[in-house]
């Protein structure tokens, strides 16, 4: 989990210096300032889910394909409730929030499937 921890963190530090980098020049019409607290709830988000899944790695057995199948309904449903709550209440912004989110989601999702693969090919 450690070695997680410290793959994500250097994730979210290039993640951030490359939107600041992005967000300053080419796409500076569509910085939003919550940005920042985007990228921290995905770190976030991504290290409690990820230790969630170690968990029921070691503790699962036949059950597991089922059980990372609904956690990762369930954190899915949980980013879309998220982004639907932040843009109702700020519909001027939707369009930037919304492929803002989109990005993170898919880079961090990528990062922790990726990071996850090779705990369960060692596990086996």
């Amino acid at each position: 989990m450690k070695q997680f921890a410290l793959k994500s963190t250097v994730l979210t530090i290039i993640v951030f210096i490359a939107g600041a980098f992005l967000y300053y020049t080419v796409l500076k019409p569509y910085y939003l300032p919550v940005f920042p607290l985007s990228l921290l709830f995905f770190y976030i988000m991504t290290n409690l889910v990820h230790s969630l899944l170690l968990k029921m790695v070691s503790k699962a057995g036949s059950r597991f394909t089922s059980q990372y199948m609904a956690v990762s309904f369930i954190k899915m449903f949980f980013y879309l409730a998220v982004a639907i709550v932040y843009v109702l209440f700020n519909r001027d912004q939707a369009k930037p929030f919304i492929a803002n989110f989109l990005v993170l989601y898919i880079v961090y999702t990528v990062f922790e499937v990726y990071e996850f693969s090779k705990v369960v090919k060692q596990a086996k």
